[in-house]
């Protein structure tokens, strides 16, 4: 039987690989540019299998736009975007296999990718990361939120600095106030749904249609914001935005002046680590050098790098779940949930990275490789995926392969990706620890 879906279609999507083994994703989130995509519970929900997210075809058919049409005779699922009739195309290996058709054109999965298949409730589950290269839009997963992110390629939801719309005239002055100061920040914000956006992109909401408790949440970031500079001074004197300042460049600070500002904070570090009834661990003056010699390896700006890792090690006293010996200075993997042990390494060398059962994130065999992983997240963040590694680089981080690539080129592009909701994350690395290294 012949069942017929016209939708939005937007083509394309891409997802980070996560888990083993196939497990209903309860709590799984789907967010089509800013909107929650709602799943009937009764209805088959987006689930992970072999470690890959999979969408049921209804949901796209719902709420992206094309044509797509399941034919049950020949078990294919046949998407246009060509605005004519569309039809199932000659099989040359049918063996039984769920087949995706876009635009007239068999799509093959490569090895590893997975395959569409159909659940025992009758829906065809579309592997997200198979459609996204061959269509037209970008995805992300949140791994803290489990939120799946759907915008169109050419949204423009990184707005460029330039004149601004203004907000409806007619709408309450404080709202209208309260949006424009929102917006001058040009920061990453989740919404009280979670959905995702840059600040300024409120200039371009109705905010006549905010809720009360829409409205209190906004008052909310804004109260966050507020204890951090829209603009900073660098250390040789330039002022800049602090939403300009990029994750790859030169390092603005030495290894020396990191050391310094460790050495004047120990005294404070020391007795907070008394206070806690921790006993305190001596901060290794090679971190700072590594950070700075490694980031400059990849173009990342290794002292804003070495000042994160200080922010998510709590001065490197590990007062949070990942543990000293564990070389792990960015909480890579650490997700809250102990780690079982098999999680799967995406192709770094077992010697270097592992997972412990029980452990919370990743374990590295040394300092060297830890920070590298770290270096290596930033560059992922910061670096579209068709550039690779830097040359006679090895993959040391087993979460490159999962981040968006390209989606962070900011340290304030951080906020919201990195940690969420993560509202001041990118504003904290800066003001409240690297600035403090050359003031």
């Amino acid at each position: 039987m012949k069942k017929r879906f016209i939708i939005w279609l937007c083509l394309g999507f891409l997802v980070a690989l996560l888990y083993v083994g196939l497990a209903e994703a309860k709590g799984i989130q789907i967010v089509i540019d800013g909107n929650r995509v709602t799943i009937p519970h009764e209805d088959q929900q987006a689930i992970i299998r072999d470690d890959r997210v999979f969408v049921p075809l209804r949901v796209i058919a719902e709420n992206l736009g094309a044509e797509v049409e399941w034919f049950s005779e020949t078990k294919q699922v046949v998407i246009s975007t060509l605005a004519k009739n569309i039809k199932p195309v000659p099989r040359n290996n049918y063996q039984n296999a769920v087949e995706i058709v876009i635009n007239e054109r068999v799509i093959e999965p490569p090895a590893g990718y997975g395959n569409p298949f159909i659940t025992d409730k009758g829906r065809v589950l579309v592997p997200l990361r198979l459609i996204g290269e061959n269509l037209e839009c970008q995805v992300e997963w949140i791994e803290d939120s489990r939120t799946v992110e759907i915008f169109h390629k050419n949204k423009d939801f990184y707005p460029v600095p330039g004149p601004s719309p203004s907000p409806d005239p007619n709408a309450d002055p404080e709202v209208a106030n309260l949006i424009n100061e929102l917006a001058s920040y040009q920061t990453n914000i989740r919404l009280s749904d979670m959905s995702f956006i840059n600040s300024k992109e409120l200039l371009t909401k109705d905010i006549n249609s905010f809720s009360a408790a829409e409205i209190n949440h906004l008052k909310q970031l804004l109260n966050l914001l507020k204890r951090y500079d829209k603009n900073i001074q660098l250390p040789n004197g330039q002022v800049i935005a602090s939403a300009d300042l990029t994750i790859k460049g030169a390092p603005l600070v030495t290894a020396e002046q990191l050391n310094d500002w460790l050495r004047k904070e120990t005294p404070r570090i020391r007795a907070k680590m008394q206070e806690m009834g921790r006993e305190f661990i001596p901060i290794p003056d090679y971190l700072a050098e590594l950070y700075i010699e490694i980031g400059k390896e990849y173009g990342i700006r290794g002292d804003l790098a070495f000042c994160q890792a200080v922010k998510e090690t709590h001065y490197f006293q590990f007062t949070g779940d990942v543990k000293p010996y564990q070389n792990n200075f960015c909480g890579l993997w650490a997700t809250g949930s102990p780690c079982s042990g098999a999680e799967p390494l995406n192709g770094v060398d077992p010697s270097k990275a592992w997972f412990e059962k029980g452990v919370h994130g990743l374990v590295f065999a040394s300092p060297e490789i830890g920070v590298e992983a770290h270096i290596q997240h930033l560059y992922a963040y910061s670096t579209p995926k068709d550039i690779p590694l830097p040359a006679n680089k090895e993959l040391c981080n087993p979460r490159y392969v999962l981040v968006n690539r390209g989606s962070a080129t900011t340290w304030q592009g951080l906020n919201a990706r990195w940690a969420v909701p993560g509202t001041t994350y990118g504003q904290s690395i800066i003001q409240d620890y690297w600035m403090n290294s050359y003031r």
